[in-house]
């Protein structure tokens, strides 16, 4: 996050309510949004997430309250223009499905006039940061690649202009359970290089807590129940609404706010013929890599060999664990070189009670 302090959303009282309804869709909505931040937006069906999304686009105009990008008053300039400086992702794409994918990733620089080098050196720079070979994709058709492609289209079209935020509408809740975890993994990656803020729409909590660094758990009637970090959402509820949509896994989704590389991890050994220093010990290939452990203190079996890198979280070390049936795991380096080790009996006795964040 560049700037924690600016905002580069602040939505300032802002409401909705349709004709004929006597209900609003979002009322009195007091929030800002950091420069750099990924909010998560959820909560259940009809509670206003998407209409708040659009309101900051003004696909859907507020009824009341002011919206401020960047500290202009986005409800006194054109939208047409506004549009243009925010990138849109939505869960179903919209992809054009006669252009080409270069030419779907091109739209909003012709728009805005761009030179035809300039939109093709722009078109395989995006392809090439959401993971797609340009050679290979550019000139293709939608129809052509699978629903997680598409997505990844998608994201690169909101990207295309360079723009300083992107609203993001549920856009991977129509993709199987595995791809959309890689996909959130290649977002956050993504992320790391782009810097945008974003707001996110989501029904999935796993999902916020992992991508998001504050989250706004919004209520029926379009009320902001509360709205902080993922670790005070879980840990802390600001009242029995919020208390009640979090649940009981409360305490296994904070695991994947732990990073294994802030924790204090078990020295390990690798084995030299001696007795470990009481370390648990293990067997290296020629590269430096751990292959087996070869002694445990204090147990009289080995367990199998489980790894998890040191960039990953202690929910990613509990689910090698599980998976593996190991009681502990060797936490590893890029090169695969172990760093230390975690065991099971230290989830339930060591780790400390407050996460930190990425």
């Amino acid at each position: 996050m560049s700037d924690p302090a600016r905002p580069m959303i602040a939505l300032e009282g802002i409401s909705k309510t349709y004709p004929g309804q006597a209900a609003p869709a979002v009322q009195r909505l007091d929030m800002e949004v950091p420069e750099g931040a990924i909010v998560m937006l959820i909560g259940p069906s009809g509670c206003g997430k998407t209409t708040t999304l659009k309101m900051m686009n003004r696909l859907i105009e507020p009824t009341e309250g002011r919206i401020l990008l960047d500290g202009e008053d986005v409800t006194t300039v054109d939208p047409d223009r506004l549009r243009r400086r925010i990138g849109y992702v939505i869960q179903q794409v919209g992809l054009f499905p006669h252009f080409t994918i270069a030419d779907n990733i091109a739209v909003v620089p012709r728009i805005l006039g761009w030179e035809r080098k300039r939109i093709s050196a722009r078109v395989d720079e995006l392809l090439h940061l959401v993971g797609l070979e340009p050679a290979q994709y550019r000139d293709r058709h939608p129809r052509q690649l699978s629903g997680g492609q598409q997505q990844r289209v998608g994201v690169a079209r909101g990207l295309a202009a360079d723009p300083a935020v992107m609203l993001m509408d549920e856009p991977f809740g129509a993709i199987d359970p595995i791809t959309r975890e890689r996909l959130q993994d290649e977002f956050l990656e993504i992320q790391r290089q782009v810097a945008k803020t974003i707001c996110f729409v989501t029904h999935d909590l796993t999902e916020a807590v992992k991508l998001g660094d504050r989250i706004a758990v919004f209520g029926p009637g379009g009320v902001l129940e509360q709205y902080g970090s993922p670790e005070e959402v879980l840990s802390r509820p600001a009242n029995e609404f919020v208390a009640e949509f979090v649940g009981s896994g409360a305490a296994v989704r904070r695991l994947s706010l732990l990073e294994l590389g802030r924790l204090e991890l078990e020295p390990v050994t690798a084995d030299d013929g001696g007795a470990g220093n009481g370390h648990p010990t293990y067997r290296a290939d020629a590269d430096g890599r751990a292959v087996a452990w070869v002694h445990l203190p204090g147990s009289d079996t080995v367990p199998p060999l489980v790894t998890v890198p040191l960039s990953g979280t202690v929910y990613d070390a509990v689910d090698v664990m599980l998976d593996g049936r190991a009681p502990l795991v060797a936490v590893v380096d890029d090169q695969e070189r172990p760093q230390g080790a975690l065991r099971w009996d230290a989830l339930v006795g060591e780790l400390p009670t407050k996460a930190r964040r990425r």
